[in-house]
């Protein structure tokens, strides 16, 4: 057994109802660790980067890293597939439990390639694997699979997909541990595209340490430091951030038309502790205890429990569709969870729809006259389920914002607000151009985890959060290859912020785990290397410009504070050549001959 690992990984193919167990050479893992690392080299290794995501020979591969299952903040795994949403590297990731218990049972990996006749499950335990009949379930929420699957076979983690992942939402979801999301990018239609419902995991094997006793000490610092630097984290979970995204007018409401929503009291995360909060929860090993558990008892919009709503959540059914209803964004939330959904994405694609039929492009009759003004949460909470069964014109707006304003023509792609065909998440970047670069770059699509770079120009003021510049360019970049590399250890990001882990910590501790010397100088170039590994595959699978939306470029944002104008096209394009050139890529964005020898990637 590898230190830090478990030394094996499964593969598992669908069509032929067959399994075998392989290994990775150490190099490899010397290179990539794991996660998202050792998933983007697995995928450009298993599967064509021209490939259908939806095809038989995509893989769809989920990662755990050294660092899932051993200490502090270690609950995370990945998934790594291409994404049927953007048609780039798909990498998602969740916490909750599954991912420890997917080492547990014995394995650092599970590439799942084919597609089943029939609906069917996985059951992994201690080395073992069985494909399972799953017509049982087929069809069933998220809440009640796991329910089933978890009567049936006692303890174990579950990972499934819900009805939109079986009908091919193309942002579904794979949810773990009921209410535990590995999100974005579509991963869940992948799932669902290959007849498989779910992956049952459990088992009693355990991580080996080289040193256990300083690894762990190291470790427990950080989560004390984590404790004392984000108590107010730790208490509200991700709303917090609701009423500082408002004040600072970088709260997307309307549809991206403003950054600041009026009602915001009503549904921020004061708000939500005070009227629906039942008790805090926690991931495995964490003790953030940041998912609080809420229950709306009364009303049309009850819900007997469920994790969140996340601050995307509230901001995606929330400010951003005018709606300030708290308890039917709870609902929304649920929903989504239950049905196997992208909130982000669904909550866009939404309030997209809002937005156009304001602009009076769309006809009241494709959505039997419901009520798309802003603000209705029953109309929210209807298209919902259209989507997840791809009812009526929910099947058009299953496609993705894109091809939802596609659908309309008359020029309707220049008002969604993506890049790369993924939706924007919950900051509006008129008021936070580095944020807003960090979008472009990002290697899968718009996103707020690959650089967090709003914790620098929005949650600090560590940077002045207009304009670009060199010192913002060298921080976006820095700042994505140590994310990088957080996702292939795979720990949690707030974990790691808060609790003081630097590359010199991680260094450390990788050593005491692993045995092997690690500096903090090829820590970090690891982080680089997965970053210049996935652009070189999306470069493969389609080239798309690492621009963002026309709007932005266009229009000065409809509130009432200071700034929040159009960002200059001028310096955007001289900001995207600093970038490039700061990587050692070609004026075309694509990594140079030399810097692909560095990295070990020619």
């Amino acid at each position: 057994m590898d230190l830090g690992y478990m030394g094996k990984i499964l593969r598992v193919d669908l069509s032929n109802r067959t399994w075998q167990v392989d290994t990775i050479d150490l190099d490899v893992k010397r290179k990539y660790l794991g996660g998202r690392g050792l998933g983007i080299w697995l995928l450009s290794k298993e599967t064509l980067a021209s490939i259908d995501p939806y095809a038989e020979e995509n893989a769809l591969i989920f990662m755990t890293g050294p660092y899932t299952g051993t200490g502090v903040f270690s609950a995370f795994y990945n998934i790594t597939t291409k994404s049927p949403l953007t048609g780039l590297a798909a990498s998602s990731h969740s916490g909750g439990t599954w991912g420890p218990l997917l080492k547990k049972s014995g394995y650092d990996a599970l590439i799942i390639k084919g597609k089943a006749e029939r609906p069917s499950y996985l059951l992994i335990e201690d080395g073992s694997c069985q494909i399972l009949d799953a017509r049982e379930i087929w069809g069933l929420g998220v809440k009640k699979t796991n329910s089933f699957l978890q009567a049936r076979h006692g303890k174990v983690a579950v990972a499934t997909i819900g009805p939109a992942g079986e009908k091919l939402v193309r942002y579904a979801a794979i949810m773990n541990d009921i209410h535990r999301a590995a999100g974005r990018s579509g991963v869940g239609a992948v799932m669902g595209a290959k007849k498989l419902k779910a992956v049952v995991v459990g088992g009693s094997q355990k991580s080996q340490y080289h040193n256990r006793k300083a690894f762990m000490e190291l470790s427990r610092n950080g989560g004390k430091k984590a404790q004392q630097n984000a108590a107010v984290f730790a208490k509200y979970g991700t709303s917090v951030v609701y009423s500082l995204m408002n004040e600072r007018g970088a709260l997307p409401t309307y549809y991206y038309k403003g950054g600041q929503f009026k009602r915001a009291d009503e549904i921020n995360g004061e708000a939500l502790k005070s009227r629906y909060w039942i008790r805090d929860k926690g991931c495995f090993n964490c003790p953030l205890k940041c998912a609080n558990v809420h229950s709306v008892t009364e009303g049309p919009y009850q819900v007997e429990e469920t994790e969140g709503p996340e601050y995307e959540t509230l901001m995606a059914f929330g400010s951003n569709c005018g709606n300030a209803n708290l308890a039917s964004i709870i609902k929304a939330n649920d929903v989504c969870n239950d049905l196997g959904m992208d909130t982000i994405s669904a909550g866009n694609t939404i309030s997209l729809l809002l937005y156009l039929n304001e602009k009076g492009i769309v006809d009241k009759g494709i959505v039997k006259g419901l009520d798309l003004s802003w603000g209705n949460p029953d109309t929210i909470l209807t298209l919902l389920e259209m989507i997840a069964y791809r009812k009526e014109f929910g099947d058009v707006m299953a496609e993705g914002s894109m091809r939802t304003a596609s659908y309309f023509g008359k020029g309707c792609e220049r008002y969604v607000i993506h890049t790369k065909m993924q939706d924007f998440p919950g900051f509006e970047v008129r008021r936070a151009y580095g944020t807003g670069l960090s979008f472009a770059t990002s290697s899968r699509g718009a996103d707020h985890l690959r650089a967090c770079f709003y914790v620098n120009e929005l949650f600090s003021t560590e940077l002045d959060p207009y304009g670009f510049g060199a010192d913002k360019v060298n921080i976006l970049v820095e700042k994505e290859n140590m994310l990088a590399l957080i996702d292939s250890l795979v720990m949690c990001k707030f974990g790691q912020r808060n609790g003081g882990y630097t590359l010199e910590v991680l260094s450390t501790m990788l050593t005491h785990l692993t045995g092997d010397e690690y500096s903090a100088e090829e820590l970090f170039q690891i982080g680089e290397r997965v970053y210049n590994l996935e652009r070189i595959y999306n470069l493969s699978a389609q080239k798309e410009p690492d621009v963002l939306p026309d709007r932005l470029f266009e229009e000065d944002l409809d509130d009432a504070l200071e700034g929040g104008t159009k960002i200059s096209r001028e310096e955007f394009k001289e900001a995207l050549e600093l970038y490039y050139k700061n990587r050692q890529w070609d004026e075309l964005g694509r990594p140079t001959p030399a810097k692909l020898s560095e990295l070990g990637l020619k």
